[in-house]
């Protein structure tokens, strides 16, 4: 069980390695396309949206991928066709509702669970970042009045008509 476990956490250490270059990536798209369409924040949050959702997705099916070839490679499934399906369910915590077979192996499952959990709030994390360098300029570029502003108490205010 001891070795198991040691595969687990090896396993589990490339999950977050294969996170950790998706995050490095993200983060190097997004630095020099910081003002890449400012005129248009509408479309440069959704684009900036599309790609961090594409490249994170992309992240998960390689880490469920590790485990898969784990699982295939351990007999841990009948069929070597179907340890994708059955490291997915791990992965996001579905679970099958029947461990493994092999006692010495029966700690891979939660593993892989605990490794997903723990992927999938990294991404919300770098949702957020990615929402927080663009969220600002949509609301100071379209402007909502305050309850009981007009434009000309705007105006005299100061403040930027948009």
């Amino acid at each position: 069980m001891l070795d198991d476990l040691l595969l687990g956490i090896l396993v589990y250490i490339a999950v977050m390695l294969i996170h950790l270059g998706a995050t490095f990536l993200l983060v190097a798209l997004i630095r020099p396309y910081g003002h890449w369409l400012w005129e248009r924040p509408h479309l440069r949050l959704t684009l900036a949206l599309l790609g961090a959702n594409v490249l994170l997705l992309a992240a998960h099916l390689m880490e469920v991928g590790l485990w898969a070839t784990l699982y295939s490679h351990l007999d841990l499934v009948d069929n070597a066709a179907d340890a994708y399906y059955s490291a997915f369910l791990n992965y996001t915590t579905l679970g099958s509702g029947e461990a493994h077979g092999n006692l010495h192996t029966r700690l891979l499952d939660p593993i892989a669970a605990g490794s997903g959990i723990l992927m999938f709030g990294w991404s919300t994390a770098l949702l957020i970042y990615v929402l927080q360098g663009h969220v600002h300029n949509l609301i100071t570029t379209r402007r909502i009045p305050n309850p009981g502003e007009t434009a000309r108490s705007r105006h005299s205010a100061g403040d930027e008509i948009s």
